[in-house]
């Protein structure tokens, strides 16, 4: 690896055993591991970063190339997970910030070892308007329509409670969640969960899609804490 190469960098991670199986492919090239001290980097020298992001077609195929080698080095060992564009003008200046940030980097990754994150969506079910009966009139047909808003408005501020009750849960049974950032009605959360929980997650879930009557609950599947680094 020359030294004054472009160093991209996917995530960082203790030094590899030597046993490790081959690195996926990078975005253009073969990726390598640089180690300092206690700590490595997964790296690919030499990309030019400066001709993908000129082209919208294919920065959309590098930042799924990003995230796809992001998903395949987290199925080999922990890691910490960098964001797309992450680049040093050098291999020198990788090592010296592996060597700044060797305490902080160790620190994370002694925190994230064993876990992994989900995402948990939440998506609003449509809350129809009640039907008026046929065959009223005057005053009757009046307070049905009234009725009918008040159950409507009724069902919707049920459907807010549902969420946040479910939230608390979430919290309770497994800590701290990102907000997503969802459109507006929907909810999107990440959280940690230590991998020996994921059934635990998932049966929880479970039980929960079984009382909640205004929400359609959907788990990701096991994903790098990208949301927690």
């Amino acid at each position: 690896m020359a030294a004054t190469e472009l160093i991209y960098v996917y995530g960082i991670c203790a030094p590899p055993p030597s046993s490790l199986p081959p690195l996926p492919l990078g975005l253009e090239g073969e990726l390598q591991v640089v180690t300092e001290g206690a700590i490595a980097a997964i790296v690919e020298p030499g990309l030019e970063l400066e001709g993908l992001q000129a082209d919208d077609p294919r920065l959309l195929t590098a930042v799924l190339s990003h995230d796809r080698v992001i998903c395949e080095l987290f199925q080999q060992m922990p890691l910490l997970p960098l964001r797309f564009g992450t680049q040093l003008a050098s291999l020198e200046a990788l090592k010296q910030h592996l060597v700044d940030q060797q305490p902080t980097y160790q620190a994370k990754l002694t925190a994230l070892a064993d876990k992994v994150e989900y995402q948990i969506k939440l998506l609003p079910l449509d809350i129809p308007l009640p039907p008026v009966p046929d065959g009223l009139k005057g005053r009757d047909y009046f307070l049905a329509k009234k009725q009918r808003l008040h159950d409507h408005t009724a069902a919707q501020a049920q459907q807010q409670a549902e969420l946040r009750t479910l939230l608390e849960e979430l919290h309770t049974a497994y800590g701290p969640s990102v907000d997503g950032g969802s459109p507006a009605g929907e909810a999107k959360v990440y959280i940690l969960v230590e991998r020996q929980r994921t059934v635990d997650l998932q049966q929880w879930l479970e039980a929960i899609n079984t009382r909640v009557r205004h929400w359609d609950i959907t788990l990701s599947d096991a994903l790098p804490p990208y949301h927690f680094v």
